[in-house]
């Protein structure tokens, strides 16, 4: 949103979740068997969002917006209904060769999922020959839309914006089997495995505004994937792990579907690509790790990921200035790096029923593109190039106290990849900056306290509330230019509950 704009929305939004599991296990001798039936029903309800969006025509006149589209002002009606239905099973055998007794585990899991998502859009409209008052577009919302003197057929009218390309519906069959064996050899644990998926999913889209006109769109896949992870028992203190897997990122309906909504904290419109491919990510780690004392581990990892075609969000130009949002892949993308886990007890010092935690990673993140493309190698969206989270907790049992200290930064990272398309220029495809979000400390506090069957719980999200900052960076002749693109506190959360046990 540029500052010559200013906008607002109004809106009542609902939710339903409903889950329901029926489970099982049975033992004969050293087999054992699993196995679970489950629905889950969602819905999202979004009647009546009211969104305007006004600017200002005149930089010598900063307080003065006015209303300068006809569909600038509307009123929109959505929702949004799932069902899944999902059943698994597994089952272990333990073998005995001596003293040697290997593991071998097999199961099986199916899952089918339907969506359906309806939308309607109203406008209010005016003709160019309109007995509306002198000045009505600078008027303030308020007066404007309240007064039913303003709404005629000459005047105001809600006009409806047909578009049922808007609309999709879908479902997705999910089956898979899996087979993975327990191999102790000595002081190492050796843990294979191997499962297979198979995924069908079907969009169902409209391909005319004006009537209903579905159209499917299939997603076939079969894939494998293996895993693998050894760990060796050093000592009762120390141990370390090697490991390998395999693992998928499949498009949902959403980011497929060719729908487009408005979305306000973007002030754009987002919409889905039919073209978007399956992810595939193979992850190597080696960690070791030391327990020092029980409830206390220090460990060091070094990994590596290794994504093909990595979905990224992005916004485009397209025909103008008009900024859309939507997904596409990249050809592929490399992140490695270190991280640092640390659980401790502050006895040594001192500090009696206090321990601290820390959580950091340093992560170096690369792009690929095909040969000769426009665009250039970049760290992967949304990957940061350092995460930090620690904590401080103070836990006194005998008085049934605790209070936990909470400190979370994130690296600078890319949010949205800048494209533009559409123009007869392709090298302009890279002259769109990236968006970046920029580090922020934020604390958060838990509290405690119990007294007999009371229980007081106080909790204070975003201490510090800091803004989330977005900017975009651009180098012109030699020199970095920065332009704040999105500024805004998300605001202090305090929650205060007390609980009687009965």
């Amino acid at each position: 949103q540029s500052e010559n704009e200013r906008s607002a929305e109004y809106y009542y939004r609902s939710r339903t979740t409903y889950t329901t599991q029926l489970t099982g296990s049975h033992a004969i001798g050293a087999e054992a068997l699993d196995w679970s039936a489950s629905y889950a029903y969602a819905n999202r309800r979004l009647p009546d969002r009211r969104k305007y969006i006004l600017y200002n025509e005149d930089p010598q006149q900063s307080d003065q917006y006015v209303w300068l589209y006809k569909n600038d002002i509307s009123r929109e009606w959505t929702s949004l209904d799932e069902h899944i239905l999902s059943l698994q099973a597994n089952d272990s055998h333990r073998f005995t060769f001596g003293q040697w007794q290997p593991m071998l585990k097999a199961g099986i899991y199916g899952e089918y999922r339907t969506r359906t998502y309806n939308t309607r859009n109203l406008l209010y409209w005016y003709n160019t020959d309109n007995n509306l008052p002198d000045g009505f577009r600078s008027m303030g919302m308020t007066t404007l839309l309240s007064d039913p003197a303003n709404f005629g057929a000459d005047k105001l009218y809600l006009l409806e914006d047909v578009n049922k390309i808007n609309d999709y519906s879908g479902n997705n069959l999910l089956g898979a089997a899996y087979a993975m064996a327990t191999l102790p050899l000595g002081k190492v644990d050796v843990h294979a495995g191997l499962r297979y998926e198979y995924n069908q999913m079907e969009l169902i889209s409209n391909t005319k505004a004006s009537v209903v006109s579905h159209e499917s769109h299939y997603y076939r896949h079969g894939d494998l994937f293996p895993s693998a992870n050894m760990t060796w028992h050093i000592s009762d203190q120390h141990q370390a792990r090697l490991c390998y897997g395999r693992s998928i990122n499949r498009p949902e309906f959403r980011e497929l579907s060719p729908s487009v909504y408005y979305d306000f904290d973007l002030a754009s419109n987002v919409q889905g690509n039919y073209d978007l491919k399956n992810c595939y990510v193979d992850n190597i780690d080696l960690r070791y790790e030391w327990y020092p004392s029980r409830g206390e581990v220090i460990s060091l990892a070094a990994f590596y990921k290794h994504f093909d075609s990595p979905i990224e969000w992005v916004y485009t130009l397209s025909g103008g200035t008009d900024v859309v949002y939507s997904y596409k892949n990249a050809r592929s993308a490399d992140n490695y790096g270190l991280e640092l886990d640390i659980r401790k007890s502050l006895d040594f010092i001192g500090l009696k029923d206090f321990s601290w935690s820390f959580n950091g990673s340093l992560i170096h993140s690369r792009v690929h593109f095909e040969p000769g493309s426009y665009e250039y190698d970049r760290p992967m969206q949304g990957q940061s190039p350092y995460l930090i989270n620690t904590g401080l907790f103070y836990n006194n049992q005998r008085h049934h106290l605790s209070v936990n200290l909470l400190y979370n930064r994130i690296g600078k990272r890319i949010v949205g990849v800048g494209r533009t398309e559409g123009g007869s220029d392709p090298s302009r495809n890279i002259r769109v900056p990236d968006s970046y979000e920029m580090p922020r400390d934020a604390f958060d506090l838990t509290a405690s306290k119990r007294w007999g069957r009371w229980e007081v719980k106080l909790a204070v999200r975003d201490l510090l509330n800091q803004n989330i900052l977005f900017k975009q960076f651009q180098t012109v002749e030699g020199k970095e230019i920065q332009q704040v693109t999105r500024k805004y506190k998300p605001g202090r959360n305090i929650n205060l509950s007390v609980t009687v046990t009965l």
